[in-house]
């Protein structure tokens, strides 16, 4: 009996040794490297990049909306929408974040982007902003990173502005505020970029003969095509006559 359970002990060793699993400490480490991959995990590390870079910036974030994930036989991708209250100045800052978080095993490429003037104001007059944009974050890396918007609104700083021209927040915001002889009598109150790169936005300038103008200048800048005035019509901003317009075009394609 005893040399049938040592025969039946040395048998479960055997055994034991010769189908023993890989190292404890390469197995963790296999986990791991699994897990750091997939897409969710992915997807979760560039939120978590994005969500310190606007910590780290002060950006003040609003709300964040996350799509389902897409996945085809390629790649995946993961629509996320972000919004955002700032003033004109911290635009670029916000989109940067994109650019810095993009690459290696994923990139976050902007698709499309609304900015509007809301009611409230900064203490110096400056407007606050309420923008939203529309991010993809996928691992489609040999696409690159598209910058296409930082490049519309590196543009848009140098013809317009979204602070009103005219007026005491005009005179807070450091604005000049005298005629349209001095170039700068424009200003936008809704600006539309969709995914396919095609521009809405709605102005006021302070003369009719600015709008015209207006749309020239932003075709100077190599960024905007197809500036095209949809109305125009006059109307009151702080008990002063001004032109309301709307104006559609197209933004380059971004490197």
């Amino acid at each position: 009996m005893k040399k049938s359970m040592f025969v039946l002990l040395i048998i479960c060793l055997t055994a034991t040794t010769a189908f023993a699993g890989p190292n404890p400490t390469e197995a963790i480490a296999s986990l791991q490297q699994i897990s750091a991959d997939t897409p969710q995990e992915l997807t979760r590390l560039m939120l978590d990049l994005h969500l310190s870079y606007f910590e780290r910036n002060a950006l003040r974030l609003m709300d964040m909306r996350v799509s389902p994930m897409i996945v085809t036989e390629s790649h995946f991708e993961v629509p996320v929408e972000m919004g955002f209250m700032l003033t004109e100045d911290r635009i670029l800052t916000a989109l940067a974040a994109f650019e810095e978080s993009s690459g290696g095993k994923m990139i976050a490429s902007p698709r499309a982007i609304t900015v509007s003037v809301s009611a409230e104001s900064m203490p110096d007059g400056k407007p606050l902003l309420s923008m939203t944009v529309l991010v993809t974050l996928h691992n489609n890396v040999k696409t690159g990173y598209d910058s296409s918007l930082k490049l519309a609104f590196e543009a848009f700083a140098k013809v317009t502005t979204f602070s009103p021209q005219i007026g005491k927040n005009a005179e807070a915001a450091g604005q000049k505020t005298d005629t349209a002889s001095d170039g700068n009598g424009t200003w936008v109150t809704n600006l539309r970029i969709d995914s396919d790169r095609r521009l809405q936005l709605t102005g006021y300038a302070i003369e009719p003969r600015m709008v015209n103008q207006f749309c020239r200048d932003f075709e100077k800048t190599g960024v905007f095509s197809e500036m095209t005035l949809s109305s125009m019509n006059r109307n009151m901003y702080n008990k002063q006559p001004v032109m309301r317009f709307d104006v559609t075009g197209k933004v380059a394609a971004g490197n």
